[in-house]
């Protein structure tokens, strides 16, 4: 306050001084005015300076802010912008991946058909590979039931009538039955059906098989377990062995009791058809196309067979893979009757 108020002071000491010297009281006044004029104004104008600095650098720094805020601006905008570029090629990735996964499905599919399709036709072509061994299986065993059948009814038409009608009865059914089985067999070599769609006979018909046999004079029992599951190619490989062993005995054995077994050992079913060798004369008979035709059905089905004299008695032996074994809590294996049904049958 002193500091500012100090010039006025001083300019009108002089002014009083000067307007005694020289006795002019108007340059006296002008010279108190200027000198009021520039004690008032210096310091404002020393203020308005410093203002305009503070103005100045407060406009700077606001400047600076501005500009701070819009380079971050521009940089948030910039990762706002990478971001969304991420984003849309981690979508493409995403559907690429998506479009690759779907690609290798159908590619597993494809090869899950082709495999398909190439096991279908392997088997279609192994069991076509297989009607010559059927027709001869088939064939063979018919036409020498039928001969036995035709034989005995012959020799009993004139005492024993009934058993006679039985007899030509059996011829009967077992020629339908064969031609049946034939006309499918040619269908599967016509490609009129597929070989998958052949009715075939497995361990069911076994019963029934039993029974023509017995028609023919065979003195025949046989054992089979509960509850085996087969295939449906296993299960004909068994029926045809028993039938073709079956079919042998009676045309090399005749009147021999044959004993038809069949156990589960392990995960495989075993069939064993044995029966004594009648006496001979001459060495043992080699295996003919009977026995080859069983081995090679036998490999068809990753089943294994032997067939051999042991111990004065002709047997033959095939194992082939199960499905199911029997439960431990089944029942023993029971024999069948006469009639062909299990039961606690005897031998004839």
């Amino acid at each position: 306050m002193v500091r500012r108020w100090l010039p006025v002071a001083v300019a009108l000491v002089l002014t009083v001084a000067l307007l005694i010297a020289r006795a002019g009281w108007w340059q006296g006044v002008l010279i108190v005015a200027l000198g009021t004029a520039t004690a008032w104004l210096a310091p404002s104008a020393a203020e308005g300076r410093r203002v305009a600095r503070e103005f100045r650098q407060v406009t700077t720094d606001a400047r600076r802010q501005q500009q701070a805020a819009d380079q971050r601006r521009r940089e948030a905008e910039e990762r706002r912008t990478e971001a969304e570029d991420a984003r849309t090629e981690a979508e493409d990735a995403r559907a690429e991946a998506e479009a690759a996964r779907e690609r290798a499905e159908a590619d597993r599919r494809d090869a899950d058909a082709a495999r398909e399709a190439a096991d279908e036709a392997r088997e279609a072509a192994d069991e076509r590979a297989m009607i010559g061994p059927e027709m001869h299986d088939l064939v063979s065993h018919a036409v020498g039931v039928m001969v036995v059948l035709a034989e005995g009814g012959t020799a009993a038409a004139e005492n024993r009538p009934q058993a006679a009608a039985r007899a030509f009865d059996t011829i009967a059914g077992t020629g339908r039955r064969t031609l049946a089985e034939l006309g499918d067999m040619l269908s599967v070599l016509r490609n009129d059906i597929e070989p998958g769609q052949r009715a075939t006979p497995g361990l069911a018909e076994l019963p029934e098989l039993v029974r023509i046999m017995r028609a023919a004079g065979m003195a025949l029992t046989m054992v089979v377990p509960d509850g085996v599951r087969l295939g449906r190619r296993e299960g004909l490989a068994v029926y045809r062995v028993v039938q073709e062993s079956l079919t042998n005995a009676l045309n090399h054995a005749p009147g021999q009791p044959v004993e038809v077994r069949l156990a589960v050992e392990g995960a495989r079913l075993v069939a064993t058809v044995s029966n004594p060798v009648p006496p001979r004369r001459g060495p043992a008979p080699q295996a003919g196309h009977g026995v080859r035709s069983m081995r090679e059905r036998a490999a068809s089905v990753r089943g294994e067979l032997s067939a051999a004299e042991d111990d004065n008695r002709w047997q033959v032996r095939l194992s082939v893979p199960v499905e199911k074994p029997p439960a431990k809590q089944a029942g023993k294996p029971r024999k069948s009757d006469k009639n062909g049904s299990k039961g606690t049958g005897r031998k004839r």
